[in-house]
C-alpha cells in the first residue's frame, strides 16, 4: 500500500469520486475529505449533507462514518481539499498539455506548408503538370 494515502483510501479513489464516478477537477469537482479519510467531488457531499440546527452532517457512504461542520459554513469551508489528488490533478494537466503541445509540434513537422511557400511555386507548378496529365492519360485509357 502506497504510505502517502490515507488508510481508509481505496484504490478506486484515486482520481474520480466513487458516487458520480467523474474524475475530480480543480474547479467544478473539487475532491474533498471527510474525517474518516474518505475522499469525495464536492457537488456530491453536497447533495449528501444534512443541516441540523448549527450542524452540518455528511454520511460517508462507504463507511457510515459521520463527519460534522458547523452549519454556518458552506461545505467547501468546513472540509479540506485533499492535496494529494489535487496534486495529481495538476500533474495530469501538465502531462496532457505537453503531450498535445509535442503532438502539435510533431504535426507541424510532418504537415509543413511547403506548397503554399513562394519558393516551391515551381515544384507547384510541375506537380500541377504531372498530375493533370496523369489525368488526362487516365481518361484516354477509359476510351479505349
Amino acid at each position: 500500500m502506497d504510505n502517502n494515502k490515507h488508510p481508509n483510501m481505496s484504490p478506486s479513489e484515486d482520481l474520480e469520486c466513487v458516487v458520480c464516478c467523474h474524475e475530480y477537477s480543480r474547479r467544478q469537482r473539487v475532491p474533498r475529505l471527510l474525517h474518516c479519510g474518505h475522499t469525495f467531488c464536492t457537488p456530491c457531499l453536497e447533495k449528501l449533507a444534512n443541516v441540523d440546527g448549527v450542524i452540518r452532517t455528511v454520511c460517508c457512504p462507504l463507511c457510515r462514518w459521520i463527519t460534522c461542520t458547523r452549519a454556518s459554513l458552506t461545505l467547501p469551508g468546513g472540509l479540506w481539499v485533499n492535496i494529494e489528488i489535487w496534486d495529481q490533478i495538476a500533474e495530469k494537466a501538465q502531462k496532457t498539455r505537453r503531450k498535445e503541445d509535442s503532438e502539435e509540434d510533431l504535426n507541424k513537422r510532418l504537415i509543413r506548408p511547403m506548397f503554399w511557400d513562394s519558393g516551391h511555386a515551381v515544384l507547384k507548378s510541375s506537380l500541377q503538370k504531372m498530375f493533370n496529365c496523369l489525368t488526362v492519360h487516365d481518361k484516354r485509357m477509359q476510351a479505349f
